[in-house]
């Protein structure tokens, strides 16, 4: 009897998961017996793989705001025009060619059928919102800029992504400290619970197949 694509995905997905924690336990253990037969081997090692990486630094160029009000507005004919066709297709589309119960039907999903309705219908007259609300910006950058404009003053707001989250990723290493101050107490708990990890994902792994 040929397996089904959502069984084959099933024990697809739970032997990656019992793999990993199959090969993540075992390192595990090896780190812990390596703290408790030769730690400052272990510690060395420690200082050349650590690398501290700061996301706020990384990902500084994309928490700046950009004007782009100038560029738009000496081609704001041409981008109305493209909103409007947009938005244009995609009401005729979401209005004549979405049906949510043949979607639905397609779908076969396990869930209640009712369910799937639900959402789908949700998820269209969301769609529809958002198409007429672009479809009004359109006209609006194409034949009245300064309403539009009046408008955007009141409604944007930019906020800072980097001033919300200062201190998220701060370095705390007293767990770090205090395994180099009880380097055989700490590897000898990584080693008992990576080992518990790594036989209970081998007796898994040993089930399934």
């Amino acid at each position: 009897m040929p397996l089904n694509s959502d069984h084959l995905l099933n024990q697809l997905l739970i032997s990656a998961v019992v793999m990993f924690f199959l090969v993540w336990g075992l390192v595990g253990a090896a780190i812990g017996a390596g703290l408790i037969v030769s730690s400052a081997k272990m510690f060395r090692l420690f200082r050349l793989t650590n690398h501290y990486v700061s996301t706020r630094q990384a990902l500084k160029p994309l928490a700046m705001a950009h004007d782009i009000g100038q560029t738009v507005n000496r081609h704001r004919r041409l981008i109305g025009a493209f909103f409007v066709v947009g938005a244009a297709y995609s009401l005729y589309s979401l209005v004549a060619w979405f049906d949510s119960s043949s979607i639905a039907a397609a779908l076969n999903l396990r869930y209640p059928r009712p369910l799937v309705f639900s959402v789908l219908e949700s998820a269209r007259w969301s769609l529809i919102v958002f198409s007429v609300l672009a479809l009004v910006v359109g006209v609006m950058l194409g034949y009245f800029p300064r309403a539009l404009g009046r408008f955007e003053a009141q409604a944007n707001r930019w906020i800072s992504v980097r001033k919300l989250t200062v201190g998220v990723d701060t370095m705390h290493p007293t767990l770090d400290k205090l395994v180099e101050a009880f380097p055989r107490a700490a590897g000898s708990i990584i080693l008992v619970a990576a080992l518990f990890v790594a036989a209970n994902a081998a007796i898994l792994w040993f089930r399934f197949h």
